[in-house]
């Protein structure tokens, strides 16, 4: 599978990033698939991963 990440929300912690949870699926906007995920680090940063190139539009459906 190939994954993209990026950086979605900093934190002002200088605290090393060692584990991170996903705390959301991101949707195609258009059909629903699922094309990625939203990572929360131990630090507080949350990073989106996307399932090949990532999207300009999409869905964010939080983890209950």
């Amino acid at each position: 599978m190939n994954m993209q990440t990026n950086e979605h929300r900093a934190s002002a912690s200088s605290a090393t990033r060692l584990e991170a949870r996903p705390i959301a699926r991101l949707r195609n906007k258009d059909n629903g698939n699922v094309i990625g995920l939203i990572y929360e680090w131990n630090t507080g940063e949350t990073q989106a991963a996307w399932f090949g190139k990532a999207e300009r539009t999409f869905l964010i459906e939080e983890f209950g």
